[in-house]
């Protein structure tokens, strides 16, 4: 198999479950539980921890734990170009050349019974810093696939948009055709930067502030405090419930620097909060009296 077939192969099962415990380097007091493969956008892959253990700030569960990429700490040798494990350096066959477990066994190396019988063998191979060769034999199932959409998603989903509190001046009830005055009590104007989740940062920019309200809708700059720069007019009495959103632009990183978000993820670059409120909106009528 050629060393191009063998990266197809590795970029069609991207993330490799490790037996290995490792310390993050980021933060010595948390363990590693599993380390992999983690897509980037060109569609390489890096090895690292994608599952850090509870109580140091990481999360144990599934793919979207906490933890970053591992820089690759091996030295490329010759077909051992896919990706690195540690120090050795690995390709991947997906799916392997032997496929029969007494073949792969007869060998050498070792691999358990087939778990079920649309399961495949997927072979990895290492070479260590002093030329020391590993084989390795997988079923399918024993590998777990983070995806940049799973990076991705992971990452939105540690985003915590402060509450809306609609605020309106007059505070109590307005009047029709009155300047009334809105904003978001609690907000803020400035970026809203998540937790870490696999290497990923989601960012969010609040791009504006709409308020909607009899049959009507303003769109504002996110006001946060006391001003006239979102202003409503009402045109009738009445009881009527307002409706303020904040819409957010979400942009990802990676150590800092931007993540290109693939095409088909357009539901993962905006996300919003709101919140009602009830205007009491009366009305002043006039009575003229003729004194003459």
């Amino acid at each position: 198999m050629t060393a191009l077939a063998r990266r197809l192969g590795a970029l069609l099962t991207l993330v490799l479950v490790g037996g290995f415990l490792m310390a993050s380097p980021a933060a010595a007091d948390r363990v590693c539980l599993k380390e992999g493969l983690i897509q980037q956008p060109d569609g390489s892959a890096t090895y690292g921890c994608i599952q850090w253990s509870e109580g140091g700030g990481g999360d144990s569960g599934g793919g979207g734990g906490g933890g970053g990429n591992a820089t690759p700490s091996c030295t490329y040798q010759d077909v051992y170009d896919d990706f690195c494990m540690g120090d050795r350096a690995c390709f991947m066959n997906d799916p392997a050349v032997y496929q029969d477990v007494e073949e792969i066994r007869e060998r050498g190396d070792s691999i358990s019974d087939k778990p079920d019988d649309a399961d495949h063998v997927i072979y990895v191979g290492c070479i260590g810093p002093d030329g020391t060769e590993y084989r390795n034999w997988y079923w399918d199932t024993e590998f777990e696939t983070v995806s940049v959409r799973d990076r991705l998603l992971a990452a939105y989903g540690r985003i915590v948009l402060p509450d809306v509190t609609p605020v309106h001046n007059p505070p109590t009830r307005t009047l029709v055709n009155l300047d009334t005055w809105w904003w978001a009590e609690g907000a803020s104007s400035n970026p809203i930067v998540g937790s870490e989740a696999l290497g990923l940062v989601a960012i969010a920019e609040p791009r504006e502030m709409t308020v909607s309200a009899a049959g009507q809708s303003i769109s504002c700059p996110v006001v946060t405090t006391r001003s006239d720069a979102c202003s409503m007019t009402f045109r009738r009495s009445g009881s009527h419930v307002a409706t303020m959103r904040i819409l957010y632009d979400i942009r990802f990183e990676l150590d800092g620097a931007p993540f290109a978000v693939p095409a088909g993820n357009d539901e993962l670059l905006t996300m919003e909060s709101s919140d009602t409120v009830t205007v009491p909106v009366l009305e002043v009528q006039s009575l003229v009296t003729d004194l003459g």
